[in-house]
């Protein structure tokens, strides 16, 4: 009986042992939880090799609805994405990764903007060595699986993830306005031309010599004032001188004058 409870005991110890080395061998999203429609950075840490045999590639499938995934610098490793048959495949390789050593492997991805639901990112782990599958999905809630894809679970609301303007590359050309014909051109900057019907416009009459206005060349109107009355004033003395001789010329010709 003694013998039975040892091996009883022993054997539940194994079952518990078996069960937490496959829950501790899971691979979670980090974070497990996030706001759909969020834009955020989701690590996935690889805890072990294959069987001892170290990692050197990861092959990840993007949930449908993840979008703009873009992968995370990692020493000693390169990140790319492709779409291949319609699906989203973000790939790391280099490494390698020890067996007993765990690595995290970042990608930053808009989440798709379904609340109250869960995603999942089935990938393949190779190793220098075998391969892991993280592909399983579950069929039901609490499925327990050998091998299951990183889960994780989206709630509400769904984000507003603010718009930026696109990024333009420097080495494309600006965008060129749409070249405009000659003829075009022509009739668009061409001032538009009088025809004859229009009525002609008289030219300015040519001037002759201005008129005195009385005004000299520094535009006082009390030089040329100055200037009549002097003028006068020289005639009318010119005219008295004239008249005072011509009496004089009579007086010394008189008959009383001897």
């Amino acid at each position: 009986m003694i013998r039975r409870f040892v091996l009883s005991a022993a054997a539940a110890t194994a079952a518990v042992l078996t069960i937490g080395g496959v829950v501790s061998a899971h691979i979670d999203p980090d974070p497990a939880e996030a706001q759909a429609g969020s834009r955020l950075t989701v690590g996935f840490t690889v805890e072990h090799g294959c069987e001892g045999s170290p990692t050197v590639q990861l092959d990840m499938r993007l949930p449908e609805g993840v979008t703009d995934p873009i992968t995370e610098p990692i020493d000693g490793w390169d990140g790319s994405i492709e779409t291949v048959d319609g699906e989203v495949i973000v790939t790391f390789a280099g490494g390698p990764l020890a067996d007993d050593v765990e690595g995290t492997f970042s990608v930053t991805m808009t989440l798709p903007p379904t609340p109250e639901t869960t995603i999942y990112f089935p990938f393949v782990q190779r190793c220098e060595v075998g391969e892991i599958r993280w592909i399983g999905i579950p069929t039901e809630p609490g499925e327990e699986l050998d091998e299951p894809a990183p889960a994780m679970a989206l709630i509400g609301p769904v984000a507003t993830v603010p718009t930026t303007a696109p990024v333009t590359d420097p080495t494309e050309p600006e965008a060129i306005a749409p070249e405009t014909s000659e003829a075009d051109a022509t009739e668009t900057t061409e001032a538009p031309t009088t025809t004859d019907a229009s009525p002609e416009t008289s030219a300015a009459p040519a001037t002759s010599e201005p008129l005195s206005t009385g005004i000299d060349e520094d535009g006082d109107p009390r030089t040329g004032t100055i200037m009549f009355i002097v003028s006068i004033a020289a005639v009318l003395g010119l005219g008295a001188f004239v008249i005072y001789r011509s009496r004089q010329a009579r007086a010394n010709s008189s008959p009383d004058a001897t």
